[in-house]
């Protein structure tokens, strides 16, 4: 078995080596940066858990990676629209709050872990063309990038809660939210377009969030980062495969994409290991997702973030109904035309 390039140490990357050195590959890694995570400071981000029918810790073990980092589920959260205040509560977790970054028992420092423990070699402050990688994880997409967030971590008594807001006078086309397990408290706002105004949207959002929620910030540390999102996922040039960010996977609507990374870096691996077509796979279990955050953007754009249809949602909304609006259901069927129609002459960053 040949050694296996990969240019990328982040979380898709880090899913596809380990999966190949469990299989006996031999696996080196190369990535730009000083660290994995390097471009994230502590942040807390959801590892969502409604697009598989599976619980997504479940569905990491599944797909051999180990849970070796901070990991905190939450069955509830607040959304917010105006003056009101709406719980969201579900039977089973619906993320799991994980820290990212280079910082202790982050899920990019123990996915790291777990590769070396198997003898891959990462080789930081390091790259190769791309051509010459077997596999590309290489991040967002620099030309695709259209959703950017800033905000802070910090330290607060305040008890473990989760909440979004979704008014354009805080987060142009997209929420802001307070995030706290542990003592540990991340408020940021994430914005879809006019990034220019990061810093008036942050300004707002915090002080909205303080003001609905008080609450204690001690050593505040300063956060942020970008998404790419794409109309047409990459999965293969030649003999490079690519995977999470690279390919374009992220969700339209929220912009998560940590298990979307991992899934399609285990898929890449497995493509090698058992000598199957991974873009043929990729686009087959991607394509629709892909559809799906679309339709969902539109719809959010157009009624869904209204009040009335949050306070609707809070009586019926379930895990099973947010899987079937991620995985291209009857009436996002009937929808995609119109909504791809308006997204691409909205959102004119995205990726085609």
């Amino acid at each position: 078995m040949k050694k296996i390039k990969i240019l990328g140490a982040g979380l898709s990357g880090l899913s596809a080596a380990i999966n190949l050195a469990k299989a006996g590959y031999s696996v080196d890694i190369f990535d730009s940066n000083s660290d994995s995570g390097a471009r994230f400071h502590g942040d807390l981000q959801g590892l969502e858990n409604w697009s598989e029918k599976i619980d997504v810790l479940s569905d990491l073990k599944k797909m051999n990676i180990a849970i070796n980092f901070d990991c905190d589920p939450f069955d509830e959260f607040f959304g917010i629209k105006g003056k009101t205040k709406t719980s969201f509560k579900f039977e089973q977790p619906i993320f799991y709050l994980v820290k990212r970054g280079s910082v202790t028992r982050s899920i990019d420092q123990g996915l790291k872990k777990q590769a070396l423990e198997l003898g891959v070699s990462i080789k930081y402050n390091r790259t190769i063309p791309r051509e010459e990688a077997d596999i590309v994880a290489t991040g967002p997409i620099t030309k695709a990038i259209g959703g950017a967030v800033k905000g802070i971590i910090f330290e607060t008594t305040h008890p473990d809660i989760a909440i979004g807001i979704a008014e354009n006078k805080v987060a142009n086309g997209g929420y802001a939210y307070l995030l706290i397990t542990k003592g540990y408290g991340c408020m940021c706002t994430a914005v879809c377009g006019n990034l220019e105004k990061m810093n008036d949207y942050f300004t707002e959002a915090k002080k909205t969030l303080t003001e609905l929620v008080p609450f204690d910030i001690k050593n505040p540390k300063n956060v942020g980062g970008v998404g790419c999102f794409s109309f047409n996922n990459k999965f293969r040039t030649e003999k490079s495969l690519f995977v999470g960010e690279a390919a374009g996977l992220q969700d339209l609507l929220f912009g998560f994409g940590m298990r979307y990374a991992i899934i399609s870096g285990y898929m890449a691996a497995q493509s090698i290991i058992k000598n199957q077509n991974y873009e043929k796979n990729a686009e087959k279990y991607f394509s629709k997702k892909r559809k799906a955050g679309i339709v969902n953007r539109y719809l959010w754009e157009k009624i869904l973030s209204s009040r009335p249809y949050l306070l609707f949602f809070s009586r019926f909304l379930s895990k099973k109904y947010l899987y079937s609006f991620y995985n291209f259901n009857l009436i996002q069927k009937m929808l995609y035309p119109f909504a791809l129609r308006h997204t691409k002459k909205r959102h004119s960053f995205i990726d085609s």
